[in-house]
């Protein structure tokens, strides 16, 4: 089965009190990126940011896609999980509770089978805990990994 990574917008004006995510997230790219048949990193652009790259994370083999929604699952990723013929998407990032989640709904909706890696996951409300929760209860226990790192629930 071929298989992808997609995560979400590591970027360094999301960090604040998630500053902890970016060298897990770098981490399991270094040791476990060449894995995977597709890398994508997303980059939320916004009003802030517009003409700055603010992405943290990087990867010999990463495809990097700017987005304007809370989903990665846009036109551009659509093409390239289909060009690729990928059958499974793992996902962690920022947002758990907005990007992250967002993402894996419409990946479902998609077709795609979806597996969460817990550990590399953050959220800036601090809702980790609770969006993993409502994961395990879509994706079932078996689809969310406990993979990539220290516990990230805060």
């Amino acid at each position: 089965m071929k298989k992808a990574l997609i995560i979400t917008d590591i970027q360094s004006e999301f960090l604040g009190n998630m500053d902890y995510i970016y060298p897990i997230c770098q981490k399991y790219l270094d040791e476990r990126g060449n894995d995977y048949d597709l890398v994508i990193l997303t980059h939320w652009k916004h009003e802030d940011n517009e003409n700055e790259n603010t992405l943290l994370l990087k990867h010999g083999k990463a495809t990097v896609v700017e987005k304007r929604g809370y989903s990665a699952y846009i036109p551009e990723v659509a093409k390239l999980l289909e060009d690729n013929k990928i059958e499974m998407v793992h996902l962690g990032g920022i947002d758990s509770d907005m990007a992250v989640m967002a993402t894996m709904y419409n990946l479902l909706d998609a077709g795609y089978k979806v597996q969460i890696l817990e550990r590399l996951l953050s959220s800036y409300s601090t809702r980790n805990w609770e969006s993993t929760t409502i994961m395990r209860f879509v994706l079932g226990d078996e689809n969310v990994l406990d993979l990539g790192g220290m516990r990230t629930w805060l």
